[in-house]
């Protein structure tokens, strides 16, 4: 509550109070609002500084689109280093959660037609949500730009059992019997094998084949507890159109 007072002047509207967990706040979040388009960040989460003014700019060009994306920059306070992928595309979320919630907007005219989260997730709400817009036919448009940034320590950053349950829901949800058979023993796999490479102290030599051949890493660098250092070298490495 400190920093929310730190900036109360800037805030519009403040509510502390118990919640049903995670999608319970974002539910409570999105009934108040009332800009067009809405945007939602964790405890962990924070924006790029040109990050509203891009996606505002995205929205006026685009404004039948029913969710705008972007890039993430993940932060590993422990290495003391940040990363940032490539985009995926949002078909790949039949397959996992392929955009970073961070970096996603949603106009509010989507909420109104489609509802809210459902709130019995604790995890996977949100890529619940998403993959029923894509399967649903939603317009979907990718802003080639880092637009947030989280922590490595937020409830999504590490795969645990619940995360692997609430992933299977979601699965069994929205893809046919075959098809959801097929990507949890896929996940299962995944998880198996990154436990097997921790346990032999050889996660550190997968991260680096994943980052170089699977993903391929597109930007990093060192992080410091001084976050404008991070935005000043990813607008200076990255093609970030500047609002100045």
């Amino acid at each position: 509550m400190d920093i929310i007072k730190k900036y109360e002047d800037k805030l519009s509207l403040v509510i502390s109070e118990p919640d049903n967990g995670i999608y319970d706040a974002f539910n409570k979040g999105i009934r108040m609002a009332s800009g067009d388009v809405i945007g939602i960040l964790n405890a962990d989460d924070f924006y790029a500084p040109w990050a509203l003014e891009t996606i505002n700019r995205a929205y006026l060009e685009n404004p039948y689109c029913d969710a705008f994306f972007g890039k993430v920059a993940a932060i590993d306070e422990e290495k003391k280093c940040w990363k940032v992928y490539p985009l995926s595309a949002e078909d790949d979320l039949t397959d996992r959660m392929s955009i970073p919630h961070p970096a996603v907007f949603l106009p509010k005219r989507t909420y109104d037609k489609r509802g809210l989260f459902d709130s019995g997730y604790t995890i996977s709400g949100d890529w619940d949500y998403l993959l029923g817009m894509f399967l649903d036919g939603a317009a979907f448009k990718s802003v080639d730009t880092v637009l947030a940034a989280f922590r490595l320590s937020g409830a999504s950053s590490f795969l645990s059992r619940r995360h692997l349950n609430e992933n299977r829901m979601v699965y069994k949800r929205h893809l046919d019997e075959r098809a959801a058979r097929r990507k949890i023993i896929k996940m299962y796999a995944k998880y198996c094998a990154r436990r097997v490479t921790k346990a032999t102290g050889t996660y550190g030599v997968y991260a680096r084949f994943r980052d170089s051949r699977i993903f391929t890493l597109e930007l990093s660098g060192a992080y410091t507890d001084d976050v404008s250092l991070m935005w000043n070298e990813i607008r200076n490495r990255h093609v970030i159109t500047p609002f100045d």
